[in-house]
């Protein structure tokens, strides 16, 4: 089920009649929990047994984190959770990635081998549960939060299915609190559910769906189109990503408020942003803030004996994003994607530190130049990045 198919439509209308008519807190928990299983279950069966694995055993690892004060158990038991998520992430999701490449440098050894891969199906949304359940055991690690006694609600919050395909990455501290009191949606809620849902619906329906045949063209034959049509091809998928994306934000935002649950907001008008930095600032942003936190501080702390603050920052920011590239796919074109915008992010950050025009950018008419080059020089590295993040290969991307 998708948010724009008729199916999802009766789902929705079946699971907020339901709710509504069960007097127990209890049972509306459970309900949720039992339909939030069942909506990913109709993508794919047998991945509900992963998705719980997950949730269960982050959720047992957390348990055992808050009961315990011995630095070392606790490092064991955050190196238990971090090897079972990233390596069942790493096994259905980069596995072939990897399988691929090593059989690449073996034939440059001479070694001549047959396809390396394996046949598995990718389990749908697992880079965001698993993001959001490995955040959970960070937090309860640092004592940030304290763990949830409730293996239902924590369930219920790794598999909600609102958020559970493509975002928000919602954080614990902003969703799993939510089901401690029963919560119920008033007028308000259901007007702005309803309002990002139509917002998100016309993004998604009139507006990507519209065009990615169109974009689809120029990409699939770079060498058959003069550079204008090139051009506008990238600005057309450009915006075909952002209200496909923000577009399934906006709605699953909007469904979780019809339901009385607020998700944090995940796109703020990216394509407006003045820097590049502004630009991450408001492009996915639960995903920018999780890997703030979670990636780069702990990287900054890990590196903070470097003489240089410059070099220490950079090289931290470089990898960070990287390892952003890598999370949207395996390609090294999604990696190529995340270096672009590494690289724009560290130019900006030494340029902003050493600010030699700032004395004249007080002037009016130099900072409304200004401002305009700074927005379309964003772009123009967004675009670039794009050609990489869309085409199907390296070379086609080159074209």
């Amino acid at each position: 089920m998708i948010f724009t198919s008729f199916d999802f439509a009766l789902f929705f209308v079946v699971v907020v009649a339901v709710r509504w008519s069960l007097r127990s807190f209890a049972a509306e928990k459970w309900f949720l929990l039992i339909a939030s299983l069942a909506f990913y279950a109709s993508w794919n069966l047998p991945c509900v047994l992963l998705i719980s694995f997950t949730a269960l055993l982050d959720f047992t690892i957390a348990r055992k984190l808050g009961g315990t004060t011995d630095p070392g158990r606790r490092r064991r038991l955050l190196l238990t959770s971090l090897t079972a998520s990233l390596g069942l992430l790493a096994f259905f999701k980069y596995g072939n990635f990897f399988l691929e490449n090593l059989g690449v440098v073996l034939g440059w050894a001479g070694w001549r081998m047959g396809p390396l891969r394996y046949n598995l199906v990718l389990p749908p949304a697992i880079s965001f549960y698993t993001f959001a359940s490995l955040g959970y055991v960070l937090d309860v690690y640092y004592e940030r939060i304290q763990p949830t006694r409730s293996a239902r609600d924590y369930t219920l919050f790794v598999s909600f299915f609102p958020k559970l395909l493509s975002g928000p990455i919602t954080r614990s501290g902003e969703l799993l609190g939510q089901f401690k009191e029963r919560v119920r949606a008033s007028a308000e809620d259901v007007e702005i559910g309803l309002s990002y849902v139509l917002v998100g619906a016309v993004q998604k329906l009139v507006i990507a769906d519209q065009i990615s045949a169109h974009v689809g063209q120029t990409f699939a034959s770079p060498k058959q189109f003069d550079s204008l049509t090139l051009l506008l091809g990238l600005m057309g998928y450009t915006v075909q990503i952002y209200c496909d994306f923000a577009g399934y934000s906006a709605m699953a935002i909007g469904f979780a408020r019809v339901l009385g649950f607020k998700l944090p907001e995940n796109f703020q008008m990216p394509l407006s942003a003045t820097s590049i930095t502004d630009f991450w600032r408001r492009w996915h942003i639960t995903l920018s803030k999780w890997f703030r936190d979670y990636v780069f501080l702990p990287l900054e702390m890990a590196t903070r004996a470097n003489p240089s603050p410059n070099l220490r920052i950079s090289g931290n920011i470089l990898l960070m994003m990287l390892l952003v590239g890598l999370w949207h796919g395996p390609s090294w074109n999604y990696v190529i994607f995340g270096g672009i915008h590494g690289l724009a992010l560290v130019i900006h950050k030494l340029w902003t530190a050493w600010d030699p025009l700032k004395p004249v950018k007080k002037k009016a008419a130099v900072k409304f130049v200004w401002t305009a080059s700074a927005h379309f020089l964003t772009l123009g590295v967004v675009l670039v990045a794009f050609a990489f993040f869309r085409a199907p290969t390296f070379s086609a991307a080159i074209d």
